[in-house]
């Protein structure tokens, strides 16, 4: 089931443990539902349950007329369910259909069973089409055993449940009893230890305080003091219960019992999912919460480098001087209207150098400056993004819960964004082959033109004046005036547009993936963190409203 698969990892870790129990509780709730409406005329499940001291193993070996539940003074004295049934009904019990989450043992088995079990056993005085289940208390100071009660009061089609005379007011009661009212529960009170004179005060009071919750039982059963033998009450004691339970096992009006039981539940549901639901909307606000600080942080990374780039990159000035020097040499611009394969001729051993080393050097320059440049980008990013979630406290449990996203591993970033600059400036040669034309034909078949081609426009491309002072940024913005004059000759202005465009289009995207490889990690643990789509729209189903408000 959808429930069952919540994470609740964004909750307070407070609450978190209770939380977790309620939704596997809810989880079996709600499969119990399906399971008992799959099959309307099965056996019912009349739960006994109630408080410490209260008698319920007694009252259910008197019921089954053998002792099959243990009893006594110690406390807690039930440790695991008991489950007994009527011979015929045992191989129902056996299955899984209610209690699913319960291994079955057999009560006759030796030792001590513990942990989550029911045992399983029978009693030949109890009516066929009926099972009666003894639970821990609901107020044992064991949680598990409380836990279980809750479970079984869950699985019930009747309560029975069972007060004393002195504990009938409690609220740990009455917070159930509550319960079974909001589910309209098939409810009858058993009233043990009650000694004659006080029967009549002590009823009425309990009318009281029940008309007060209004919760209304079907019965009302009062047990007067008595001696027990072998785990049972005296003979007769119990014979109007067992009369009442007996009437209700028949086919006809065993199918009536579930039919209100199941309904109750349903009706139910918005209240009995109202935390859950809470905690899931908390969540889904808390995921989105996450989501959008992850896209703030790292949407700026494209927009800060296009700022750096505008500001401009700090290249060498005499390496943007000898290449200034050389895409002006005057043979080159009064060439340029020739073919696009002489201007690698023409490049040739400017400078004392050869054109290529020129070109691969300003080339390497860039490169190295993106590189730096995106680097920090994508550090500061990253840095700030673990600023906004230790400063939010679904974020801060996002990082305790996932500690290598604080420590997130870098040694492939510097070879990643390597790639990715280089990738980049050999998309130019496609890019001036596709905008080029007929003009770079030739070109295509002399790398040292397009190389030459290629660094111009990453230098029209980039102001590439920032770090520099002085004369330094007249040689850059020299070397870049150069460069426009030189692809203007020879792409004419716009293609020469197209060109700058698309490199920055592609720049951009190469960037875009980087940025997601980056974020990856985040993304992926906000996304497990998130609810299930399913989930939440199981609890939209079942308390027919959205979880969201």
């Amino acid at each position: 089931m959808a429930l069952g698969g919540l994470p609740l990892a964004l909750c307070p870790p407070a609450v978190r443990p209770d939380l977790v129990r309620e939704r596997d509780r809810l989880v079996r709730l709600l499969t119990g539902i399906a399971a008992r409406a799959s099959e309307p005329d099965a056996a019912l499940l009349a739960v006994v349950a109630g408080g410490s001291g209260a008698g319920k193993s007694t009252l259910v070996n008197s019921l089954a007329g053998t002792r099959v539940a243990a009893t006594g003074v110690l406390r807690p004295t039930t440790r695991v369910p008991t489950l007994v049934t009527h011979p015929t009904d045992l191989d129902a019990f056996a299955a899984d259909r209610v209690l699913p989450g319960l291994a079955r043992v057999d009560a006759d088995a030796p030792g001590d069973p513990v942990g989550r079990q029911v045992r399983l056993a029978t009693g030949p005085q109890l009516a066929p089409g009926l099972g009666l289940l003894d639970t821990p208390d609901v107020d044992s100071v064991e949680h598990s055993h409380h836990h279980l009660a809750q479970e079984a009061l869950d699985a019930a089609d009747v309560w029975v449940w069972l007060v004393t005379a002195r504990s009938y007011a409690d609220e740990a009661g009455m917070r159930l009893l509550r319960q079974a009212h909001r589910r309209q529960a098939l409810i009858v009170v058993v009233v043990t230890h009650v000694d004659a004179a006080d029967r009549t005060e002590i009823c009425a009071d309990l009318d009281r305080l029940l008309a007060t919750e209004g919760i209304v039982t079907a019965r009302q059963v009062v047990v007067p003091r008595l001696p027990v033998s072998d785990g049972r009450l005296p003979p007769g004691t119990t014979d109007e219960l067992a009369a009442w339970l007996a009437a209700l096992a028949t086919p006809d009006r065993r199918r009536e019992v579930r039919t209100q039981a199941l309904e109750g539940l349903r009706r139910a549901l918005p209240d009995e999912l109202a935390a859950l639901t809470a905690a899931v909307h908390d969540e889904s606000e808390a995921a989105d919460r996450l989501a959008a600080t992850l896209d703030a942080r790292f949407a700026t990374v494209a927009d800060r480098l296009d700022a750096e780039l505008e500001a401009g990159l700090s290249l060498r000035s005499d390496v943007l001087e000898r290449w200034r020097r050389l895409a002006a040499d005057s043979p080159l611009t009064t060439r340029l209207q020739s073919t696009a394969e002489q201007l690698g001729t023409l490049l040739r051993g400017r400078l004392g150098r050869p054109a290529t080393a020129s070109s691969a050097e300003v080339r390497a320059e860039i490169g190295t400056q993106l590189v730096e440049t995106l680097e920090r980008l994508l550090d500061e990013a990253g840095r700030r993004l673990r600023a906004d979630f230790e400063a939010d406290p679904a974020g801060r449990r996002l990082l305790d819960a996932t500690p290598a996203l604080r420590d997130h591993d870098l040694s492939e970033r510097r070879t990643a964004i390597n790639r990715l600059v280089n990738d980049w400036q050999a998309d130019l040669a496609e890019l001036l082959a596709e905008v080029g034309g007929p003009r770079l034909s030739g070109a295509r078949r002399a790398s040292t033109a397009i190389n030459a081609v290629a660094t111009s426009a990453i230098l029209v491309l980039f102001s590439l004046s920032g770090g520099l002072t002085g004369g330094e940024v007249g040689i850059a913005a020299g070397a870049a005036a150069t460069s426009q004059y030189v692809l203007t000759r020879l792409l004419g202005e716009r293609a020469l547009r197209d060109l700058l465009a698309q490199a920055r289009t592609r720049l951009h995207e190469r960037v875009a993936e980087q940025v997601l490889r980056e974020r990856a990690p985040f993304d992926t643990a906000v996304q497990a963190a998130r609810p299930d789509p399913d989930a939440v729209a199981t609890l939209t189903a079942a308390t027919g409203r959205p979880v969201r408000p």
